[in-house]
């Protein structure tokens, strides 16, 4: 799974370093807890909800 993470999340660009960083550590995380629940997933409480957030943000624009 760490090649999928590589593949998809260390090299991202979203115009701001803390946002890519939230990115790759978000990436990392549910690439170790492949098949798991977020809540397992995430070390607290407050960690997830971050991650719930970050998923929110609707200026993504992803492109294929």
């Amino acid at each position: 799974m760490l090649d999928w993470w590589e593949k998809n999340f260390a090299t991202c660009e979203l115009g701001d370093r803390r946002l890519n960083e939230r990115a790759m550590s978000i990436g990392y995380a549910l690439s170790l807890g492949f098949g798991k629940a977020l809540s397992e997933i995430f070390s607290s409480g407050t960690v997830l909800k971050r991650a719930y957030e970050f998923l929110l943000i609707q200026k993504w624009n992803f492109q294929k």
